[in-house]
């Protein structure tokens, strides 16, 4: 086991992009240490905190409570972010090494995960401070090994969700939804999930034969990953799996070589790690308008505005930022084969327009609160279209940098730089811009009507603006080649 640790080093040292990046992997290291002491710092003060917001709840309870949300929405953000280190093993499979050392060996490598980390950071020093000196030895030794479990119980089931929920967007979206439910039940005082979970922990540490309950829970969720990952430890097993689970989409080839190029795209997506994973993240930001969307803000128009821009864009603006990249592996075949640049274009402008009117219509009851943001939600819709995307698309001829498609998004910088930032402050400034005009003259209104007017415009007269896009690409297509040669 330790062998392959060392293995497992020396490939991470050893690569091309630990190499160049040294200076990207310092900075990552810093804020990575800088993360940890926040955390620790506020772990050690989370009594004083939870003193002056719950004013009539003991510390420990409150704790408890917080604690319930914290491995919920973990639990959501390890699915999204955290890397499984299960293709480590492949290499391995054909050698004399005894298959349970390697199903072994990413199962205890993720217990070391940087959220594991975050985690005890954050628990250990509330319980050195308040539990150790206020409860007795065998409360606080049962606390302790319960909270462990539930964090190992979350590691754990994060395998079994990324293998069943993965390939399936419909489970979690569901996923979400339940969990969304139970929170939404729970804040709204329906059912108190949060204060069950905190009097059934309380119940065990107070009563230690029960530790076993979790330590069980644990181990189980331990031995059904082992079996999971033994059923699944097969090369040929991968490579069908490679070779079958994408969609066809068969019905964009009706629609000539722009329908071809939308699919190839659309099959990019949802075969590779990067792309997937963002459309993952995008998808789980849509529960942001329970928060957003509260009486005290609907007469804000500027927070609506700014809701309306990020709910029909969040995927298309987070995916366009990156275009022409994504394709960097394969950009050359582009330009050898006689694809006409208005038909390469187009397909990207309606993959645009196509991604941002599914998130209208996912985002739509939202207008069940008020009808004030299904109106400045449609007037958005219409200018991400019109308008975000072309500007979007003629930013990203600039776009040199290659992009490892198979890397996960979280953390992952790759492809970054600064137009990439820079790329989204014209198109979300312009219409806080419009709407601050109109409002200066009282009519704020009217600044919503003029964004989905301009949006409309420049829908209409979509040809003459992609032509500005196309004549750009071309005169920078052999640049943007160059660069994505670049490993």
């Amino acid at each position: 086991m330790i062998e392959l640790l060392i293995h497992q080093w020396k490939e991470k040292i050893r690569s091309p992009f630990w190499q160049k990046s040294i200076w990207l992997n310092i900075i990552l290291g810093i804020l990575g240490a800088y993360l940890m002491l926040n955390v620790l710092v506020i772990g050690y003060f989370a009594d004083v905190i939870l003193s002056k917001i719950f004013i009539d709840t003991d510390v420990v309870e409150s704790f408890l409570k917080i604690l319930f949300y914290y491995l919920a929405f973990e639990l959501i953000f390890r699915f999204f972010a955290q890397q499984i280190p299960t293709l480590a093993i492949q290499p391995y499979l054909t050698l004399p090494v005894p298959k349970s050392k390697l199903l072994h060996y990413p199962l205890i490598k993720s217990i070391s995960s940087f959220i594991n980390v975050l985690a005890l950071l954050l628990i250990l020093p509330f319980f050195v401070k308040v539990i150790c000196t206020t409860y007795p030895p065998s409360f606080c030794f049962a606390f302790i090994i319960t909270v462990i479990s539930l964090i190992a119980i979350n590691n754990f089931l994060n395998f079994s969700l990324k293998k069943y929920f993965s390939k399936r967007p419909l489970l979690i979206i569901f996923l979400l939804a339940i969990v969304g439910l139970v929170i939404y039940l729970d804040v709204n005082k329906v059912i108190s999930f949060s204060s069950i979970f905190a009097a059934g922990l309380l119940s065990i540490a107070k009563t230690p034969i029960l530790v076993m309950i979790p330590v069980t829970l644990a181990i189980l969720s331990y031995s059904i990953v082992y079996n999971l990952l033994k059923r699944n430890a097969y090369i040929e097993d991968l490579q069908i799996s490679q070779r079958n689970n994408t969609a066809s989409l068969t019905f964009l080839s009706h629609y000539g070589e722009i329908g071809n190029l939308m699919r190839t795209e659309i099959k990019m997506i949802l075969r590779n790690k990067r792309p997937k994973s963002l459309l993952y993240i995008s998808v789980m930001f849509f529960a942001y308008g329970f928060i957003f969307y509260q009486d005290k803000n609907i007469n804000n128009y500027m927070i609506l505005i700014f809701m309306g821009f990020f709910f029909t864009s969040i995927f298309a603006i987070q995916y366009g930022q990156f275009s022409f990249s994504w394709e960097s592996t394969f950009f050359d075949s582009y330009i050898a084969n006689k694809i006409a640049p208005f038909n390469y274009i187009k397909s990207k402008y309606l993959l645009f327009a196509f991604t941002s009117l599914i998130s209208f219509i996912v985002t739509l009851p939202y207008a069940l609160i008020s009808a004030k943001i299904g109106f400045i939600n449609a007037a958005m819709l219409l200018y991400n279209i019109g308008i975000s995307s072309v500007v979007l698309l003629y930013i990203c001829t600039f776009n040199t940098s290659r992009i490892d498609l198979g890397r996960s998004q979280f953390m992952n910088y790759q492809g970054t730089g600064m137009t990439h930032f820079l790329s989204v402050l014209p198109i979300a400034g312009f219409p806080i811009i419009v709407y601050w005009l109109f409002n200066y003259f009282g009519e704020p209104v009217y600044g919503i009507v003029a964004l989905g007017f301009l949006g409309l415009m420049a829908i209409i007269f979509n040809k003459f603006l992609i032509q500005i896009v196309v004549r750009q690409f071309v005169k920078r297509r052999y640049k943007m080649a160059l660069g994505f040669r670049q490993i």
